[in-house]
């Protein structure tokens, strides 16, 4: 891939995620017919492969137990989340976290979202927001508590075995100034800077070593 092919293939990347984040906030009913199209389409293209690549994924989580959250009791998610302390969402904010949102995230196919439990009880959370054209976005929270315990890097590795696995392209946005998270993805990928976005925030793409 020549230099300038590179650029152009950032840039239309860029405006994609620009525009999504725009069509979820401004019209949220035609961003559920699109997230609902897009679902159907990664099942298609994806969902047999994706047995296998999770059976391995489960096994890399060992102490861990690895959980999709379709299997999680709703309510147990959002209390999860509401047991956070606020400053930690200064760095993640990729979705609402009520009842309502993590049910429709429950359901969706492309939505790949898991919990690491150790001892019945969640301690960390993590996805991979997937589309059929072949790229995904990773976002993770490790419980305050269970924090610079090494799960957030297990995390890393184990997202990024798994969009590895499945050939997708592995994205994902950085706050600035958040040293901890970029220190803990140094030591499962390379993080290659793309963009800054209209947040602030820095996307970055995410390579092999």
């Amino acid at each position: 891939m020549t230099t300038y092919t590179r650029r152009v293939k950032r840039k239309v990347m860029t405006v994609n995620y620009t525009f999504a984040h725009w069509l979820r906030d401004r019209m949220p009913w035609l961003w559920a017919m699109v997230e609902h199209a897009n679902a159907a389409l990664f099942r298609i293209r994806y969902g047999r492969r994706l047995q296998r690549v999770e059976q391995d994924a489960f096994d890399m989580a060992a102490p861990y137990e690895m959980v999709p959250i379709s299997k999680i009791p709703t309510d147990e998610l959002v209390e999860f989340f509401q047991d956070q302390p606020e400053d930690i969402y200064r760095w993640f904010t990729p979705h609402d976290f009520d009842a309502d949102t993590m049910a429709r995230l429950q359901r969706n196919a492309s939505f790949l979202a898991y919990v690491m439990k150790r001892d019945g009880k969640i301690v960390a959370y993590f996805f991979l927001r997937c589309y059929f054209n072949g790229e995904c976005y990773f976002g993770r929270l490790v419980d305050a508590p269970h924090m610079r315990q090494g799960i957030g890097t297990l995390i890393n590795q184990v997202s990024f075995h798994m969009s590895e696995a499945l050939h997708l392209e592995s994205y994902q946005t950085i706050a600035n100034g958040n040293i901890a998270s970029i220190k803990s993805c140094a030591r499962a990928y390379r993080l290659q800077p793309i963009r800054v976005i209209a947040n602030g925030d820095m996307l970055y793409k995410n390579c092999k070593l």
